[in-house]
């Protein structure tokens, strides 16, 4: 059975203004939870929070993890923290890796000391990069993690967040009430070509405009695309049910699809004429580059746990993708017009 956390449980989420972030703060804001956000904007945007703008029980905080005083602050009001601020996207932490480590790594460390303090539950949300290339599929929870050289900077971000799950499960051993979350391709409404969902908001982009889609590499690399409803409730449940303490879960669709198949499906849906560019990743993130040709999770473990079952299927997920992407692109061209 899950807990049943009181109306108005002081909550907080860092990296709020995100992707996800903001689809657990409007999730959570459903709930009648008060809920506090800290973000830095970097990747996050104050209107993926235009929803709860003005809403008495959410407070918005711009700044870092990274800033020890500022975590202590927020983390001591809160009997819940949801921590998914980080540096994501490919293309940032292969041209920031230094960046990713310091704040994915020192940024949780702060969120775990102060919350250890208070005696605060945390969910640390984690990556389906930590398997790097692993050829054991479906990926589960305990196994083995198979990661390129360290030359590659992609691997930085893998590691880095591999670390916070070490850091997490040291707390939770030590009496901290800590799970983590791995989360697998989650896309929806708010996504964005510079972080989550990219390859996604890059195919919608080009198809509204009636580009050719460019693929990188072969196209034949799959993925396990997780509409973001199921991803937050995932994250949820990891953060209320009492069995979640001190484990780590695969929060994705479990059903894998290439990205040639994503392709065409959004062209369906579109209805634009499938003309693909194959780019070979090298010209996209420079030569020392590695790709994880499949990732597609077991969530046996999630579902059996916290019983986590995804409702959207690929096809419905983009359905309501392509429908927000639509307004949004309408918009901007508006805007533009206008000036």
């Amino acid at each position: 059975m899950n807990e049943i956390i009181p109306e108005n449980t002081p909550v907080l989420v860092t990296g709020g203004a995100g992707f996800i972030g903001s689809h657990l703060v409007d999730f959570l804001v459903s709930k009648g939870h008060s809920v506090s956000i800290l973000d830095d904007l970097s990747t996050g945007s104050l209107n993926n929070i235009e929803s709860v703008k003005g809403d008495p029980r959410v407070t918005f905080k711009e700044g870092t993890i990274l800033d020890a005083g500022l975590v202590e602050e927020m983390v001591s009001k809160a009997k819940l923290v949801f921590h998914l601020a980080a540096v994501v996207g490919v293309r940032n932490v292969v041209e920031f890796p230094r960046k990713g480590i310091e704040v994915n790594v020192g940024g949780t460390e702060n969120v775990l000391r102060s919350a250890a303090k208070h005696d605060t539950r945390v969910v640390l949300a984690s990556s389906s990069e930590v398997y790097g290339v692993s050829r054991d599929i479906p990926f589960m929870e305990d196994g083995d993690r198979v990661l390129g050289p360290t030359h590659v900077q992609r691997w930085s971000y893998a590691a880095s967040k591999a670390l916070d799950e070490h850091l997490g499960l040291t707390y939770a051993s030590e009496g901290l009430p800590v799970s983590a979350v791995r989360y697998f391709n989650a896309f929806g409404p708010r996504i964005d070509e510079s972080g989550y969902g990219s390859v996604i908001a890059r195919f919608m982009a080009q198809a509204f405009s009636g580009d050719v889609l460019t693929l990188y590499g072969d196209g034949n690399q799959t993925r396990s695309f997780t509409y973001v409803a199921d991803t937050v409730m995932g994250t949820y449940l990891a953060g209320t049910h009492p069995d979640a303490v001190g484990e780590v879960f695969n929060i994705g669709s479990g059903v894998e699809t290439s990205i040639r198949e994503l392709a065409h499906a959004i062209c369906k849906q579109i209805d634009c004429d499938p003309v693909f560019k194959f780019i070979p990743f090298e010209k996209v993130y420079g030569p020392a580059f590695q790709d994880i040709y499949r990732r597609v999770p077991s969530i046996d473990k999630a579902r059996d746990i916290l019983g986590f079952e995804p409702r959207f299927s690929l096809e419905e997920g983009l359905e309501l993708t392509i429908k927000w992407a639509k307004s949004h692109y309408e918009s901007a061209n508006n805007s533009d017009d206008v000036k």
